[in-house]
């Protein structure tokens, strides 16, 4: 029988419940636009809370009890992770004449990447901040996929040139410019 610990952060709300052989795990984050996470978890698990921990064992010592357990607290430590510290993924626009703003109610991005038209975009307040300081763009929440989503569809409107590297950038990101044709 193996036992693993896994702490609960100070902002959420556990509940275990028992559904004929299923165990079900619900999370519940204390924030503003309050969400619930549900995990579904084998029979063969036992969970207990205990002050503020998490304990999760097995039932019996087979290799699949084994292999459920583990796949079960590396979802739900996982999710813990994700409550402590936020994700973060930062943009920088490069090029010339480019620009990013943020409204004054930090509601919508706006850019201008030189086409006809200024590009507003909509932010999902609950889930994500935006920053901006000169033409780099910090997006910061707690869920990793909205923040890497969000950042992705900012950076799909001027995805960086091949040649001159003009458009959006991750921080850190190495890429390669083309020669220029030479006739």
């Amino acid at each position: 029988m193996q036992i693993k610990s896994q702490k609960i952060p100070t902002k959420t709300e556990i509940f275990i419940s028992s559904f004929g052989n299923k165990n079900l795990l619900i999370v519940k984050k204390n924030s503003p636009g309050t969400k619930f996470k549900y995990y579904n978890l084998p029979s063969d698990l036992i969970l207990t809370k205990n002050e503020n921990h998490l304990l999760f064992s097995s039932k019996t010592t087979s290799k699949e009890s084994f292999l459920a357990l583990e796949k079960s607290f590396l979802a739900v430590a996982r999710y813990f992770k994700s409550l402590e510290k936020p994700s973060k993924k930062k943009l920088v626009l490069k090029g010339l004449g480019f620009k990013a703003t943020l409204s004054p109610d930090s509601k919508t991005l706006e850019l201008k990447l030189g086409l006809s038209h200024t590009i507003i975009l909509d932010i999902p307040l609950e889930d994500l901040n935006v920053k901006i300081d000169k033409n780099n763009i910090t997006i910061e929440g707690f869920d990793p996929v909205k923040v890497g989503n969000f950042a992705t569809q900012v950076r799909n409107f001027r995805y960086p040139d091949s040649y001159k590297g003009k458009g959006f950038w991750y921080k850190n990101e190495i890429k390669v410019l083309k020669e220029v044709k030479k006739t």
